[in-house]
């Protein structure tokens, strides 16, 4: 894989063979480039949105991190500072992660204050990055690839292990870099560092992938460009150093930048994730994912390397939740992959690499990784009755909610505390040395215990301390026990 420049304009003039497209197909290629687009974002947008939305009427959210992105964004409606009880008492959540982006969904929340605001938005923000994808490949490809794009990014692992794991703030970078890499493919390089930009507030960690589409765009060019490509990158370092050396330490509890913590010195991240991938653990298994989602073919575009930073990031750290192919890791990762796909089969075309059969070998690979995979991923539980009941406890919990005093303070499991934060003060039980609070009432799961921050056999110690301490039950339905102070 080389770092050449794309040339995506030069080959969409230039079809296979060498024979000039008949009007009529540049009509139909034009009629296909705004319908395919729009069909699949209209049919994405509410599958995403149900899927989530669903998960909170079954008991698949948490408060972390659904509940703490609840507290953030009604902290910004109310016009305060962003915090969460959850993290700790009185908690910026600035000083966590630097994602101040997520203030764009305060007036929404303002008039729909409830969880399932932001996951709608999660949803919608997922299906908008289909629009620019399945856009390019029409245009420069066909129908067919454009369906094709359209069909692998809509039913890509990594969008949907993120719809089912709650919100998060990367919901904003996903379209942001389905429009900057199909702008950075197509040579449009001022569109491209316009949608490039503002990544820096998506995560402290997206200044490394602002860095290098701004290398990208200064190696392509010259002139005038070079430095803004030049200008775009030191846009991106300077927010990595200002975030993790200035403003999360700042607002964090401990003065520093916690998150740095899960990053081992460097030789020794390199040796192990070598090692890791070499006997094959979780990272081996992601990388082999995140390639077979486009057929393998995304390596032959340099536009992949724009995925480095964050998988390298991961990679290196001690945390092994951040190699696996869950949660919402691999969501700002489908974007990039599949403008590198498109990218990987124009220059096929107009280098005489691939040939046409070859690139609908490419092409079929895509659909049958998307449709063979689909039936083992989260959307398929839509295509059962059984997908859309609500969970008892949910009803439960919401009925609790509603009898509990709009002032009074929570500490519940945390999966149960999505059911009770846009309602009450919550914070997690068993509670956290972070956590000064005095809870009015104790919520706990005792049918299907969250198994964090304690075991099972750490909430019933808590249980009984809570007991001694002067709470008293209230109730004790469906396995979700009620105890007041």
């Amino acid at each position: 894989m080389t770092a050449t420049r794309p040339s995506a304009e030069t080959a969409a003039a230039a079809p296979s063979g060498g024979a000039r497209r008949p009007q009529e197909m540049l009509r139909r290629a034009r009629r296909a480039d705004i319908a395919v687009p729009a069909i699949a974002f209209l049919l994405l947008a509410p599958l995403y949105s149900a899927l989530s939305v669903v998960g909170q009427h079954q008991l698949r959210t948490s408060g972390f991190d659904l509940g703490i992105f609840v507290q953030q964004i009604a902290s910004y409606a109310r016009l305060d500072a962003p915090t969460s009880d959850l993290l700790g008492t009185g908690y910026n959540t600035l000083g966590d992660h630097f994602s101040p982006i997520t203030a764009l969904l305060a007036p929404f929340y303002r008039l729909a204050p409830v969880p399932e605001t932001l996951l709608i938005a999660q949803g919608v923000l997922f299906a908008v990055g289909v629009v620019p994808l399945s856009r390019w490949a029409c245009r420069s490809l066909g129908t067919v690839a454009g369906i094709v794009v359209a069909l692998g990014y809509g039913l890509s692992w990594g969008l949907q292990s993120a719809l089912n794991f709650d919100f998060h703030e990367i919901a904003f970078g996903v379209p942001m870099l389905a429009f900057a890499m199909a702008a950075l493919g197509q040579g449009h390089w001022r569109a491209a560092v316009a949608w490039t930009l503002p990544l820096v507030f998506v995560k402290e960690d997206m200044g490394l992938t602002v860095i290098v589409i701004g290398a990208l765009i200064a190696w392509w060019t010259t002139g005038r460009t070079r430095i803004l490509g030049l200008a775009t990158a030191a846009w991106g370092a300077a927010w990595i150093v200002l975030a993790i050396t200035v403003v999360i330490p700042l607002l964090s509890a401990d003065d520093a930048y916690g998150q740095g913590s899960k990053l081992p010195p460097l030789g020794e991240g390199i040796a192990d994730t070598t090692h890791g991938l070499v006997s094959g653990d979780s990272r081996a298994a992601t990388v082999l994912l995140l390639l077979a989602v486009t057929g393998f073919a995304a390596l032959r575009s340099p536009l992949t390397l724009v995925a480095v930073p964050t998988v390298a990031w991961r990679f290196l750290s001690d945390n092994t939740n951040f190699w696996r192919p869950i949660f919402h890791y691999n969501a700002i990762l489908m974007p990039i992959l599949f403008a590198a796909l498109i990218d990987a089969l124009i220059r096929g075309r107009r280098d005489m690499h691939l040939s046409p059969r070859a690139q609908r070998v490419v092409l079929a690979a895509v659909a049958a990784v998307a449709l063979v995979a689909l039936p083992f991923q989260p959307l398929a539980r839509l295509a059962d009755a059984d997908g859309w009941r609500v969970d008892p406890q949910v009803t439960t919990a919401r009925a609790v909610s509603a009898s509990i005093p709009p002032g009074d303070r929570v500490s519940a499991s945390n999966n149960l505390v999505p059911q009770f934060v846009s309602d009450h003060p919550v914070s997690v039980f068993p509670q956290r040395e972070t956590d000064s609070t005095t809870p009015d009432w104790i919520v706990v799961n005792i049918g299907r215990p969250a198994g964090w921050p304690k075991d099972e056999s750490g909430d019933n110690t808590a249980i009984s301390a809570a007991l001694a301490d002067g709470y008293s039950v209230v109730s004790d339905v469906n396995g979700i026990l009620v105890l007041r102070r």
